[in-house]
């Protein structure tokens, strides 16, 4: 198995992104395939352990973050991420990931790997931690504006990678809104909701963002937009749990020496909730396994965007994808 990764991308590149290659290469036995400026691949490669299985192609160009994602697919054609995609695209890797900018990872996806057929936008898809078990949330911001048909098909994308890399048994597939009650909603909940009834899916109706964390749904369905919000809401709320829980342990002497004996518990809880733990979300819809990385990721999220990547190849998901 052959996995391109786009060295550039991201706040922490090229080092920390070249340490998560080295990792998830020794952890998973992996062939890495590096992408980006070689002298500076090189460079960081010479002062780390030799014992690896890496590989570098080069690309002279860095889509940076601030950019406009479809120009800069366009103007950049060698940069990281194109030249990683176009690996991907002629076969010569089997998975493509990148820490970059989110829209130009999409973008450069659509243009050189294609839309699956029957499907007319991509969809990004994370993975959350719940009370039970890890459920599926999309689209986390691929698509900003989106028509029923597109909720419809991400409601498909969803409930296939629930059920082969989540292994999940009939996926429950909720649609968020306002209400769990049918009259509650907009107009694109109204005829998504129409839709999806239909559907031969396992449809439970409408939910509500308080839904997510429980557990009691496995399939997550909105907009982009909203997607967006509610994700880098959570992000938020889980750091500042994480600033709460260490200023009240500051507190006292006493209640630094419960802090002590907390330790592990608090270590394992901020494991479950920590993106590191989880790596990067899977990009539903194009022909090809696509993972965008946190833009913050260290080497220990990309080693784990790396492992999302290695167990949807395991799980054959494009060829899933292509049954819809």
């Amino acid at each position: 198995m052959r996995i391109a990764l786009d060295v550039m991308g991201g706040d922490h590149a090229p080092k920390e992104i070249i340490k998560g290659a080295i990792a998830a290469s020794k952890e998973f036995d992996l062939e890495i395939v590096l992408v980006g400026d070689r002298l500076a691949i090189e460079g960081v490669l010479s002062s780390l352990p030799k014992n690896y299985n890496i590989s570098v192609v080069h690309a002279s160009q860095v889509i940076e973050m601030e950019e406009t994602p479809v120009s800069a697919v366009k103007n950049k054609k060698d940069s990281s991420i194109n030249i990683g995609l176009q690996l991907l695209k002629k076969k010569e890797v089997d998975a493509f990931v990148s820490a970059g900018n989110t829209g130009a990872v999409m973008s450069s996806s659509v243009f050189n790997l294609g839309r699956i057929k029957g499907i007319e936008r991509p969809a990004i898809a994370v993975v959350w931690p719940t009370l039970k078990h890890h459920v599926v949330f999309l689209d986390a911001g691929a698509n900003a504006e989106c028509k029923p048909k597109h909720l419809y098909q991400f409601a498909h994308l969803g409930s296939i990678f629930a059920e082969q890399v989540l292994h999940l048994s009939r996926p429950r597939v909720g649609l968020l809104s306002i209400g769990e009650e049918d009259e509650k909603g907009n107009n694109l909940v109204f005829e998504t909701r129409s839709l999806l009834k239909k559907s031969k899916l396992n449809f439970i109706g409408n939910v509500e963002s308080k839904d997510i964390f429980k557990g009691d749904i496995d399939v997550f369905v909105c907009d982009g937009f909203v997607g967006n919000i509610i994700l880098k809401f959570a992000e938020g709320l889980i750091s500042l749990f994480q600033g709460l829980f260490k200023d009240e342990f500051k507190r006292s002497f006493l209640t630094k020496i419960g802090a002590l004996f907390m330790l592990p518990t608090l270590a394992s809880l901020q494991k479950r909730t920590n993106y590191d733990e989880y790596g990067g979300a899977l990009l539903l819809g194009v022909k090809g396994v696509c993972v965008i990385a946190h833009g913050r990721s260290k080497s220990n999220a990309i080693k784990n965007a790396i492992r999302v990547a290695k167990e949807s190849i395991e799980a054959n998901i494009i060829n899933k994808f292509s049954q819809i």
